[in-house]
């Protein structure tokens, strides 16, 4: 867990959202059936939601929907987030989920995501990734190429492991959004 109390954007609402966005769409940028959209108006019979982000693509002819949502928050991500956002799924037919947020998540939201087809993301300092291996760093020098944000995936293994991955240097995102099961 990564708390991120101290480590908090500047960016609005709707920024750190087209940022998110951005961060997917490069991330999987090799595959062009996969399409992208910020701030999409989902008109169901139950009503309209607007989504923060969604995620479209096609096999075999069968449409496949992954809804983005993103929570820019200091406390911790509780179920009931989680909740909501499976109701969205429910609700507009999709298939997958991801609840985005720069604040870790509490034990019954990665409980509640793990078995209802939810990945949940952290967004984080990229610094809090780069390991550096002195007792007492006085000064790090990162390299200039490196990222600002990062996203670690957080997910249950099983009842008494929880798992970590970084969401963008590997393939998590596509591999989840991409599996139709």
């Amino acid at each position: 867990m990564l708390r991120t109390n101290e480590i908090f954007t500047d960016m609005t609402a709707q920024e750190f959202e087209q940022f998110v966005m951005k961060l997917f769409t490069e991330s999987i940028s090799f595959d062009d059936n996969i399409l992208f959209q910020h701030n999409e108006i989902i008109r169901t019979s139950e009503g309209n939601y607007q989504i923060d982000g969604t995620i479209r693509f096609e096999v075999m002819g069968v449409k496949y929907l992954t809804l983005v949502e993103c929570k820019m928050y200091r406390n911790p991500i509780s179920r009931e987030k989680v909740q909501i956002l499976f109701d969205k799924l429910r609700a507009t037919g999709a298939q997958k989920g991801i609840l985005v947020s720069t604040s870790y998540f509490q034990s019954g939201a990665i409980e509640y995501a793990s078995s209802h087809g939810i990945a949940l993301v952290q967004i984080i300092d990229g610094k809090l990734t780069y390991q550096v291996r002195s007792k007492d760093p006085v000064e790090i020098s990162y390299p200039l190429n490196f990222p600002k944000y990062t996203a670690i995936a957080q997910y249950k293994i099983n009842e008494f492991t929880k798992g970590y991955s970084d969401a963008i240097r590997t393939n998590y995102l596509y591999e989840f959004i991409t599996s139709i099961s």
